[in-house]
């Protein structure tokens, strides 16, 4: 199965929810890769990854076949992210086919892994939608605020868009909050408000939620996992119930 990880918003947890997917199934025994359409990086950095080497950047162009981008890591492997991946819009804005280039380059290796997770920037993008074309399933990462959900909006369009002209068989999974707290009635009330957007779109959203935890950054920051470095921890907790959710 192939997940991607989508918000066009920044600090929606992404990249944490990403990464927890990734390592999760590994230490749970399965296969797993993880993609990083992110120029930053971070999810590279947070598994161990090499971003010097090639990677996604040199995969999309086509300057490299997707053997020659894999990272094995502790936590399970990687394609990684760079700078030059900023670049990638200019360089095949003219190419044909262009939303498909990412589908065919892992389409040979794909059946090799249990997940696949694409982890994208916070952008209505080339990168976004050839990541979206790519997956089966996508994964909305949101906070319970209000620009979140005129975020949620646009994107939920976006994915019709894939849907209609990319990839037929494209599902949303759900929307996951993430960095979620109720000790607000503003949280709450915007928490039922979503849910009540999200039912009327005909969007999952997720039982689980993720707490916020300083645990989430301390284990990027050391190169582990939610799991390794904080196995107690409210985000490893709710990260374990996600999976649990999403039966891997």
């Amino acid at each position: 199965m192939i997940y991607t990880v989508a918000f066009q918003k920044g600090g929606t947890g992404k990249t944490s929810t990403a990464h927890a997917i990734a390592a999760g199934a590994t230490f749970r025994g399965k296969k797993a890769l993880a993609i990083d359409l992110d120029p930053q990086g971070n999810l590279t950095f947070a598994m161990g990854g090499t971003p010097a080497a090639p990677g996604a950047y040199e995969l999309i162009t086509g300057r490299a076949k997707i053997e020659d981008t894999i990272q094995h890591t502790a936590q399970g492997d990687i394609i990684p992210a760079g700078l030059n991946l900023s670049a990638v819009d200019a360089e095949i804005s003219n190419r044909p086919g262009r939303d498909f280039l990412l589908q065919a380059a892992i389409k040979p290796i794909a059946v090799r892994y249990d997940v696949v997770v694409i982890d994208t920037p916070p952008a209505l993008g080339t990168l976004l939608i050839n990541a979206l074309t790519a997956a089966d399933r996508a994964i909305l990462t949101m906070n319970a605020d209000i620009f979140s959900l005129q975020g949620l909006y646009q994107l939920a369009d976006t994915i019709k868009q894939v849907q209609t002209y990319c990839n037929a068989d494209l599902q949303i999974e759900g929307v996951l909050f993430t960095k979620h707290s109720t000790r607000t009635s503003l949280a709450r009330d915007m928490t039922t408000s979503t849910a009540a957007a999200l039912e009327q779109m005909g969007i999952n959203l997720f039982q689980t939620s993720i707490r916020e935890g300083v645990a989430v950054k301390e284990a990027a920051a050391m190169q582990q996992s939610i799991f390794e470095y904080a196995p107690k921890s409210k985000p490893a907790q709710d990260y374990s119930a996600l999976l649990d959710e999403m039966g891997i």
